[in-house]
């Protein structure tokens, strides 16, 4: 018999019932297609797919096998949409697929225009050139200002930066004050349409992923924060208003301190007040 269509998903948040439209999700990744793939990140060779050989056998049906079966090679940092956890950065092994996400995570999105390195008193490291495009804190306060706190599990980010960015290309990132907003404001998950929240080349000093999972001052580590993760390379569609949402976070069951990821926002109404 076929299934009868879902008619109801609530999800109670701060005392209230929300109630989730799971008919017209938002997909914020970008699909990762092998033939086409002009995300490169650092010059890395693009990500590629290709019959599995055996034998005298080849996995192609077009090639006259009996069936389709592809290796595949990629880069989960520089070849797409990929949600990080803190063993991006640390010497032990950390894995995404590890990280306890619940299934409906309270999300809120905003815009932000990047601003020219030259144009604010905010900063990065030494690394930083003054033709740089920073995501400000008073941009991040801007933009969240009409919004209530209440959704900040999770920020997602849309600067409208494209999708594209060759070898030499500095790609728009965080200043330091703009990710020590975001520690403050508690934000566990951070998603971004942008490369890396970290300059692209830092000489290897990552310091926006450092303040992100608490390790910037070693005295005073945020243990907590080791369950927070970074989603990068994002794309978010532009009919998507800014507002707040509820977030899933697909990912498949690999090990690996990075994942290709597949985030969802759905939109809710509000019901009645529970105790």
């Amino acid at each position: 018999m076929p299934r009868s269509p879902m008619k109801r998903i609530e999800v109670h948040h701060r005392g209230r019932c929300h109630h989730i439209d799971h008919r017209e999700p938002l997909r914020l990744s970008a699909r990762l297609n092998f033939a086409d793939n002009p995300t490169n990140l650092y010059g890395v060779a693009p990500a590629d797919s290709a019959p599995l050989s055996y034998g005298d056998a080849v996995a192609s049906v077009r090639q006259g096998g009996a069936c389709n079966a592809e290796r595949i090679s990629l880069v989960a940092h520089c070849h797409g949409t990929h949600t990080e956890c803190i063993g991006h950065i640390l010497p032990d092994a950390h894995n995404v697929a590890d990280l306890q996400l619940e299934p409906f995570i309270a999300a809120t999105l905003i815009r932000v225009a990047p601003q020219r390195a030259d144009t604010t008193t905010e900063s990065y490291n030494a690394s930083a050139s003054s033709e740089d495009w920073l995501i400000t804190r008073s941009a991040l306060d801007d933009a969240l200002t009409p919004l209530s706190g209440d959704y900040l599990q999770a920020l997602v980010i849309g600067t409208n930066a494209g999708s594209e960015f060759p070898a030499s290309a500095c790609a728009p990132y965080f200043s330091h004050q703009a990710m020590a907003r975001i520690v403050e404001l508690g934000v566990q998950h951070l998603l971004v349409d942008i490369p890396s929240i970290d300059r692209l080349y830092d000489g290897g000093r990552m310091d926006n992923h450092r303040c992100f999972w608490g390790l910037d001052v070693p005295d005073r580590r945020q243990t907590a924060r080791r369950h927070a993760s970074v989603t990068e390379l994002i794309q978010v569609p532009t009919h998507a208003a800014a507002g707040h949402y509820f977030l899933t976070i697909q990912l498949p069951d690999l090990a690996g301190d990075a994942l290709p990821s597949r985030p969802i926002l759905f939109s809710f109404s509000t019901g009645k007040v529970t105790s």
